[in-house]
């Protein structure tokens, strides 16, 4: 039982719980290909050899300008969905959630980029539908909106239920609103206090602003919890208000009430966008989906969203079941209940995970260092050490599968360590 979300944002692999994310970045090295964080972490320093566009602009029209031996972005497609598939073990079989933005032409295309690759194609779905279907707040009030964040564009989803099916009776996409953009108007902000506090400007070369886009998210989060933040780039530290970047989320918030015309149709938000400055500016019932949120309603609409091959067809209509589901947190909820996702990052190590073995080594480039003893040193001054039977990461800034690390946070199989300007490990098992 698995299924593949196909938002490029985080293209995310799940099954029996856990899921193997990676968001839609390819690099070239040389001649091959690496895909997920390991390439958005290096998208500022190799700008010519990256692409984040190649799910948004699937087609097989040539690929301008050209990346390796790919011909179109349907190779690219084709390639990342046999790296995260046989990443995650190959399961034999995987259900497709789609946005509701993708043509038909692109649909098409992407059927026989996946029918092409080594699994079966066991289901296709809205992945708007699928998760609202699960929604209390849209079982209570009949209708939603899910604001649909990708790397590119974001999407206003406008939902009803109708003769007891829901369905999408709207889409509009805010071009400038991508999860890219609003990251682009964060740094921003924040390059500008830096120029005005310490005269310094991060961008002035790639390394230091592609330090400063690595750290993005733990600076989110801690303006999250504290409202502001300390940053230090190269060893220049800048002081840093969550009221710098609120203007951040300025266009967002002003599409998204044009398109609701009025506040009592709930907001179905999409993680990535909690920790986002200033979207707490969003009026009326906002509720932010859990990570697992596609994950839950699939267990919940299997029979309904698996199809026979001979009957494949986009599933674009489900009865809702949300009024059954537990009530999700608001983003206005305590601190205690507020989720920890954050912008253009992986989701919680808890759930980053698709393979079920235990970590024997931790994978930095090339060299793959034995978990061994009571402690391994990494580079940059991260460590790993062993605590309660479990590796935790130790080390200022450290992030674990996109997010900011805490305190005595056991690591599993599979999880993607983010070293600051040390670069990235993974935690991998060597069979003898």
């Amino acid at each position: 039982m698995a299924i593949l979300d196909c938002r490029d944002t985080q293209i995310s692999l799940w099954q029996e719980g856990s899921a193997l994310h990676s968001p839609g970045f390819v690099m070239l090295e040389g001649s091959e290909y690496h895909f997920g964080q390991a390439a958005f972490e290096q998208s500022r320093l190799r700008p010519r050899d990256t692409n984040s566009r190649f799910w948004w602009q699937l087609s097989t029209q040539p690929l301008k300008p050209a990346l390796g031996a790919a011909r179109h972005t349907a190779d690219l497609v084709h390639s990342h969905l046999r790296h995260i598939h046989s990443t995650a073990g190959a399961p034999s079989a995987l259900v497709l959630a789609v946005p509701d933005s993708m043509p038909k032409e692109q649909l098409s295309l992407l059927l026989g980029v996946a029918q092409a690759s080594d699994f079966k194609v066991a289901g296709l779905v809205s992945r708007s539908v699928l998760i609202a279907s699960n929604s209390a707040a849209l079982a209570q009030a009949g209708k939603a909106i899910h604001l649909e964040t990708q790397l590119n564009q974001t999407i206003i989803n406008e939902l009803l239920v109708e003769d007891g099916k829901l369905r999408v009776v709207r889409s509009t996409p805010l071009p400038a609103c991508g999860l890219l953009a609003l990251q682009e108007r964060c740094v921003s902000a924040i390059a500008s206090a830096f120029i005005q506090q310490t005269r310094f400007d991060p961008r002035r070369s790639a390394s230091s602003e592609q330090n400063l886009y690595n750290q993005l998210p733990s600076i989110l989060a801690t303006l999250r919890e504290r409202g502001e933040a300390s940053v230090d780039i190269d060893g220049h530290r800048s002081r840093i208000t969550a009221g710098a970047l609120a203007s951040a989320s300025e266009r967002l918030i002003k599409s998204l009430q044009q398109s609701r015309q009025t506040s009592d149709v709930p907001i179905l938000l999409d993680p990535e966008l909690h920790l986002l400055p200033g979207i707490e500016g969003l009026k009326g019932e906002t509720n932010t989906l859990p990570a697992n949120a596609l994950w839950e309603a699939f267990i919940t609409q299997r029979e309904h969203v698996e199809l026979p091959g001979e009957d494949l067809h986009l599933v674009d209509q489900l009865a809702p079941v949300g009024s059954q589901a537990e009530s999700r947190g608001t983003l206005h909820a305590a601190p205690s209940e507020t989720p920890s996702d954050t912008l253009l990052s992986n989701p919680s190590p808890v759930e980053s995970v698709a393979s079920q073995g235990k970590a024997t080594h931790v994978l930095l480039g090339t060299l793959a260092l034995p978990l061994r003893d009571e402690q391994v040193l990494l580079s940059g001054g991260f460590s790993l050490r062993q605590s309660n039977g479990h590796w935790t990461l130790h080390g200022d800034g450290g992030l674990i599968n996109g997010m900011p690390s805490t305190p005595q946070q056991p690591l599993s199989l599979g999880d993607t360590l983010s070293l600051g300007t040390a670069g990235h490990g993974r935690l991998i098992e060597v069979q003898s």
